[in-house]
């Protein structure tokens, strides 16, 4: 093979690897302003609302470096792509709700608003193969992973007991619960959870709000399930295990369903703020960095 031909092969398997680990709050709770819809695609009345989380892990040894890179540049060049709203950084928390081994120990959950996703995400890979986007070494590509879901509810308000008030530092969590409805059982597995285990769930003082989603696109790894449905819900409080104290006690009086079926859940504490698409393409535009 040629040198000009090993270039573009590497090239091209770094494009391909790197968009299926940008495969795709503060960043859940945001709405889109109209400068956003205005200014970043032309949305219709179609337009959908989706997340795209992205798990993955610095290389070791080089966790200080795959922060600083993802944190100043690459969070900003993802968001910076027209149709995308917000970005935000999660880490693993260290008090989980369940004992489950999240897929990678961060996340950056990224907000897309669009009548046209496959654009989106072309212009995403496009980026990627033009250099426009630049990963960094320090990003472990083969424990990523990321996945498009759609959103399928609103944002639905904590309805139930206040939590205390704080005495130590207020911070903020999002619970992620991943599952699949029993074969021919879908119907009633939605019913139960909107009607019943959401508001159940968001019953518990801690829990800020919850919002249901479907899987919308996203490469899978081997070993690793297919959900259909994600759950997001927010919590912000001085005291999580406390929050997760209560839950675990009321959850024995929460109804159940037989159609609810294989499930996972992780528990992520935001690691940085929420970025603004429309100020980083204003931004770039004023200093001329497209």
């Amino acid at each position: 093979m040629q040198p000009n031909s090993m270039a573009s092969a590497t090239r091209a398997a770094l494009v391909a690897a790197a968009f299926v680990c940008l495969g795709l709050c503060a960043a859940i709770s945001a709405a889109p302003s109209p400068a956003q819809t205005k200014d970043t695609v032309k949305v219709k009345a179609k337009a959908e609302t989706y997340y795209y989380l992205v798990f993955s892990n610095p290389v070791a040894g080089k966790e200080d470096e795959y922060n600083k890179w993802y944190d100043t540049q690459h969070a900003q060049d993802v968001v910076a792509v027209p149709g995308f709203v917000t970005a935000q950084r999660f880490v693993a928390s260290e008090t989980p709700l369940r004992t489950t081994t999240p897929p990678a120990k961060y996340l950056v959950i990224y907000k897309i608003v669009t009548d046209d996703l496959a654009a989106v995400t072309a212009e995403v890979s496009r980026r990627l193969e033009t250099g426009m986007t630049v990963l960094s070494p320090t990003f472990d590509r083969a424990s990523s992973s990321g996945t498009i879901y759609k959103t399928i509810s609103p944002i639905i308000d904590h309805k139930g007991d206040a939590p205390s008030a704080p005495k130590g530092k207020v911070e903020t969590y999002y619970q992620l619960v991943l599952s699949n409805p029993v074969a021919g059982k879908e119907d009633e597995y939605n019913r139960w959870y909107e009607q019943q285990h959401g508001p159940d769930v968001a019953s518990v003082p801690g829990f800020v709000n919850w919002q249901r989603l479907k899987f919308a696109s996203g490469g899978t790894r081997q070993g690793r399930a297919e959900y259909q449905y994600l759950v997001v819900y927010k919590i912000v409080t001085d005291n999580l295990p406390s929050v997760f104290d209560t839950f675990r006690q009321r959850s024995p009086k929460m109804a159940t369903s037989p159609a609810f079926g294989e499930n996972v859940g992780y528990t992520y504490k935001t690691w940085g703020p929420l970025i603004e698409g429309d100020q980083v393409r204003a931004d770039r535009v004023r200093t001329g960095n497209r």
